[in-house]
C-alpha cells in the first residue's frame, strides 16, 4: 500500500497497541494543535513522553512510504486515504534546524485511531530530514 498522506487530521486520539519504538508502555496519545501541519502528541494518561510530530504531506509532499500488507492489516487500513502519516520531529535549541524522522513514521488509521510507528525496512528514507528544507 503506497501512502499519500493528507495534511491534516480529525483524529484526536491515536492508540498504539505495541507502544512506540523505545517506549513499549506508551499506548494512547492525543494530537493537539495541527496548525501548519505541526502537532503535539501527548500521552492521554500523563505517562510516557510527549512528541512534536508533523504531517508528512505538508512538509514532504513527495514522501510516499510503502506499507507492507501485514502492517496495513494491523492498522486496519483498506484505503490509503484513511492513513495519516506523521513524522516525529527532533527540535533542538534552534527551532529552524528541526529534523523529521522519515524512516520510522507514525501511521494513524483516521477511521479507528489505531496507530503504529512503522520502521520502513528496504526503503531509502532518512532518519533526520531537515524540516525547513521543503
Amino acid at each position: 500500500m503506497t501512502l499519500d498522506a493528507p495534511s491534516s487530521t480529525t483524529t484526536p486520539v491515536a492508540h498504539f497497541a505495541e507502544g512506540l519504538v523505545g517506549f513499549p508502555d506508551a499506548h494512547d496519545y492525543a494530537l493537539h494543535g495541527g496548525e501548519g501541519g505541526v502537532f503535539e502528541m501527548l500521552p492521554t494518561d500523563g505517562s510516557g513522553p510527549g512528541f512534536v510530530v508533523a504531517a508528512a504531506g505538508v512538509f514532504f509532499p513527495d514522501y510516499q512510504p510503502v506499507l507492507d500488507d501485514a502492517t496495513a492489516r494491523r492498522l486496519g487500513l483498506e484505503d490509503a486515504d484513511d492513513a495519516l502519516v506523521l513524522t516525529i520531529v527532533t527540535v533542538g535549541a534552534d527551532v529552524s534546524a528541526a529534523h523529521a524522522n522519515l524512516l520510522a513514521p507514525v501511521v494513524v488509521n483516521t477511521r479507528s485511531g489505531v496507530a503504529e510507528q512503522v520502521v520502513l525496512s528496504g526503503q531509502d528514507f532518512p532518519l533526520r530530514a531537515p524540516l525547513g528544507a521543503h
